[in-house]
């Protein structure tokens, strides 16, 4: 069938909250007796094809609530329960990591979506506050330490 770009925007549009309670059911614990979460590993280096195998450990993984968070039926969007935070573990010894990437994890430890992660302002699904420069003092950086703390104070997804 082919629609016409009325159709396809009415179907488009009745379909963005359900679509958005579906991928929050996804991140929820649905055993009250697990201790099971959902959690979001942020990367350094590259980031690897939709799904694939990263081609080292997280620098830190932040586990999310049991409800995991909630829609916003009126902005289409799904916020993730905040802040979330964890300790790095996995950067570079000596040097730190910039963080380039984020897988999202399921409860049950599945893929749920891979996202970028940049400085605050450049445009990431994730941004992260500058923890310095790199070169150019223009070009703030965040990079994370072994023992320090990653935190995210809001985690939206628009729908």
């Amino acid at each position: 069938m082919d629609i016409s770009p009325a159709h396809q925007t009415a179907v488009e549009e009745a379909t963005r909250v359900p679509a958005l309670h579906a991928r929050l059911a996804l991140l929820q614990q649905t055993d009250e007796q697990s201790t099971d979460r959902a959690s979001i590993a942020i990367f350094g280096g590259t980031r690897p094809s939709p799904g694939g195998t990263p081609a080292s450990g997280p620098i830190v993984t932040m586990l999310m609530t049991a409800n995991a968070g909630a829609v916003d039926e009126q902005l289409y969007q799904l916020a993730l329960d905040a802040p979330l935070e964890g300790q790095n573990t996995g950067a570079a010894p000596d040097t730190g990591t910039i963080p380039a990437w984020a897988r999202i994890y399921n409860p049950a430890g599945g893929w749920w979506a891979d996202v970028s992660v940049s400085v605050e302002g450049d445009g990431g699904e994730i941004q992260m506050v500058a923890t310095g420069t790199e070169g150019d003092p223009a070009e703030p950086v965040v990079r994370l330490f072994n023992g320090a703390f990653a935190r995210l104070t809001s985690a939206l997804f628009q729908g």
